[in-house]
């Protein structure tokens, strides 16, 4: 054996521990992920989902329709526009557009997590992609940011995915359960577990570190009430754009 050939040899195996050791690391990051689900986040996003299934059991919807709803739009403000306009009769491209419109002012949540999670950098295929930002929640955002300090980012994807897949699967139980539990449950109790998610969201960004996201949300709470006389259903929207708008707009003069 040459002494080339006896360094080939070192450096494949040195290789070959650096990529065992961070295959242990990616394996013990989404057990993270998993347990953190199954926690208050997966609580509170399996208590909506049971509102949510209460909500489209009586807009008409089978269980099974329910169940399409949760995995294919997952969504609660574009699931919810879809069983309230298929409840009055609305024609399907009203639908089609109001559970669009609704689900796109998410577009901006899913390019940050999917910056925050450094996508661009891992060798996976696209169609791959696209099922890792479908399945970012709000939920899976928030938690996202609130945990990347914490570990390395080339690392962080595999917490997401143990994370997610684990509240993904949670929502649909939620969605299941829901549909069946009214027998047991009064609607009205129902209906009003489906803030569990909002709540659980505005605790973890209040109480997060990042303080653009924070002021962003307390700006938003308080100009939203003072505005609904006017705006009335729109408040929450017009409110939350300019709390965050007001935010950014501080934060540039802050640079200069």
């Amino acid at each position: 054996m040459t002494r080339t050939d006896g360094l080939e040899k070192i450096y494949y195996l040195i290789q070959n521990d650096v990529t065992m050791e961070l295959r242990e690391k990616n394996k013990k990051l989404y057990r993270v992920g998993v347990i953190d689900a199954t926690n208050v986040p997966g609580f509170a996003l399996f208590s909506t989902m049971v509102g949510f299934s209460t909500l489209a059991k009586d807009a008409g919807f089978d269980v099974w329709l329910s169940a399409i709803t949760t995995l294919s739009v997952w969504g609660m403000p574009g699931q919810v526009a879809l069983v309230s306009l298929f409840a009055t009769g609305s024609p399907l491209i009203v639908i089609f557009f109001a559970v669009a419109f609704a689900n796109m002012r998410m577009m901006l949540m899913v390019i940050s997590g999917y910056n925050a999670l450094g996508l661009s950098s891992h060798n996976i295929a696209f169609w791959q992609k696209i099922l890792l930002v479908h399945i970012m929640a709000i939920t899976s955002w928030a938690q996202i940011n609130s945990v990347k300090d914490k570990y390395p980012s080339n690392l962080l994807l595999s917490y997401y995915v143990g994370f997610s897949v684990t509240i993904y699967i949670l929502g649909l139980s939620g969605t299941l359960v829901g549909y069946f539990i009214d027998y047991f449950v009064q609607t009205e109790v129902l209906r009003a577990i489906a803030f569990m998610t909002p709540l659980y969201i505005l605790l973890l960004v209040i109480s997060s570190q990042d303080y653009l996201n924070r002021s962003a949300v307390i700006l938003g709470g308080i100009i939203t009430p003072l505005i609904y006389p006017i705006f009335f259903e729109l408040s929450i929207l017009i409110g939350g754009f300019l709390g965050g708008s007001i935010t950014l707009g501080l934060s540039y003069l802050g640079r200069k």
